[in-house]
């Protein structure tokens, strides 16, 4: 059960994925409760090599069973996505990218003597990012709430997706909002920690005891303990 609901959880990603390698394959290692290991995975590496890259690790990890080319191209067939691995975008370690994977269709690299093709722009598809800021700004949306508001604004957006993203904001690790902590607060509610007023302090007034124990007004007949 745990298996199915992690591999769906993968191809939801798949489907929408907007974030850099590096969260990406952040991501795939939480799904797995992995220590991530991204310090070799490059800006250049396509979703196809990032997924390949980690099932290389997991499997070192004995994480994961399967042959790693195999999970690799089921993922994406059910995601329904095209699958293809170029050997040039980067790798993870000599010993677990010795040899090229079964199964695998390996892009050529380009002649020295050609141009090399222009990598085509990544799309940012998170628009929901300034709408969350705002109301983490707030403090006025719990994680459900907040889930709630952006899928509001943007309903053809994957629920599961955007309720990632909210969790990863309040962990700095994967947080896409640097320098800027959100904490929880005893409501449940989600808030920018700079944002958090500090709370008053009441300071006792001496001359005052509180309902129905009121100080005597003191008289010119009580100074110095008699009449003047």
């Amino acid at each position: 059960m745990r298996n199915r609901l992690r591999q769906r959880a993968i191809v939801s990603l798949l489907k929408t994925n907007d974030s850099p390698p590096k969260i990406l394959a952040s991501q795939l290692f939480f799904l797995f409760d992995v220590e991530p290991r991204i310090e070799t995975i490059t800006d250049n590496m396509t979703v196809e090599n990032v997924l390949v890259a980690v099932g290389k690790i997991l499997r070192s990890k004995q994480r994961l069973q399967e042959d790693v080319g195999e999970w690799a191209r089921d993922l994406f067939k059910q995601a329904g996505l095209p699958f293809s691995v170029s050997s040039a975008a980067g790798s993870i370690g000599s010993e677990e990218n010795s040899a090229p994977l079964p199964g695998l269709s390996v892009v050529s690299s380009q002649p020295a003597t050609s141009k090399p093709a222009a990598q085509p722009k990544r799309r940012n598809r998170r628009i929901y990012l300034s709408l969350a800021i705002q109301y983490l700004e707030k403090g006025t949306r719990t994680h459900k709430g907040l889930v709630d508001t952006i899928m509001e604004q943007f309903p053809n957006l994957n629920r599961e997706t955007v309720s990632t993203f909210v969790s990863d904001v309040q962990n700095p690790r994967y947080s896409p909002i640097k320098d800027r902590k959100v904490v929880k607060q005893a409501d449940g509610t989600l808030i920018f920690k700079d944002k958090i007023k500090p709370a008053l302090t009441v300071i006792e007034n001496p001359n005052f005891a509180g309902p129905g124990n009121e100080a005597e007004p003191v008289t010119e007949k009580q100074v110095s303990g008699g009449d003047l």
